[in-house]
């Protein structure tokens, strides 16, 4: 219970929550980056796949920088508490 109380308390503070979902949005910029040359390394690269890799890499970034930012947007608008 701790944890969760240190996580709320934390995202309470709109500078800290703010400060959290701007390096969601640049990790998932990374992350986005980092599976796409990942996928390009072990040879999975054809004109004919291309769009749909890097389609893939954008929304997985999404779904994590969605779910992660979640966290705090949930806590500011005190749907947890």
């Amino acid at each position: 219970m701790k944890v969760y109380q240190n996580v709320v308390t934390g995202f309470q503070v709109w500078p800290v929550s703010l400060f959290y979902i701007v390096a969601m949005v640049l990790l998932g910029f990374h992350l986005q980056h980092g599976l796409w040359s990942m996928l390009q390394a072990l040879g999975i690269s054809h004109p004919r796949y291309t769009p749909k890799l890097k389609m893939f890499a954008t929304v997985f970034a999404t779904v994590i920088v969605a779910g992660n930012c979640s966290i705090p947007i949930a806590v500011l608008a005190g749907l947890v508490k």
